[in-house]
């Protein structure tokens, strides 16, 4: 077998699971420290967030999408194909989230958290707000994994 493109390969899951699992990693705790109502730990929580996303979860997007791509033209697997198209849109709707959705919405948690009172109302449909985000993110990558696995075509 082909070993420059089983290495790419390999660099591409190991990618995929730095991202994918660094973020349900994410979403889990980030539910569970909103449960508690500690708006300390919640705003803690959501700076190490946002360190972890820039230093570990961007640069393992950034090595799925080219070790992706590289491991897909080293085969000679069409651009077109109905996968791959598939990947490649959820990874620019992960990105969007991620990188513009997700980030806005946790900078208004954290801001109404600090100025508002413990029981605000306000603070919970947040917290709410961005856990639906999350979730989505979650389900995009969970269809994208779907169809990297599966490899449907149309």
């Amino acid at each position: 077998m082909d070993t420059l493109y089983l290495l790419l390969k390999f660099i591409h899951i190991a990618a995929v699971i730095a991202w994918v699992g660094g973020l349900f990693a994410l979403v889990v705790l980030n539910a569970r420290v909103a449960g508690t109502g500690d708006a300390a730990a919640r705003a803690t929580l959501g700076s190490q967030s946002e360190y972890f996303g820039r230093a570990v979860i961007g640069p393992a997007m950034g090595l799925t999408l080219l070790a992706g791509l590289a491991t897909a033209g080293r085969i000679g697997f069409p651009f077109s194909s109905t996968w791959i198209v598939w990947g490649l849109i959820g990874f620019v709707l992960s990105v969007f989230l991620g990188a513009v959705v997700i980030p806005r919405a946790g900078a208004a948690l954290g801001a109404a958290a600090r100025s508002a009172g413990p029981n605000d109302p306000r603070v919970a449909d947040l917290a709410r707000r961005l856990g639906l985000l999350s979730a989505l993110n979650i389900l995009i990558l969970a269809s994208v994994v779907w169809a990297m696995v599966f490899k449907p075509t149309l």
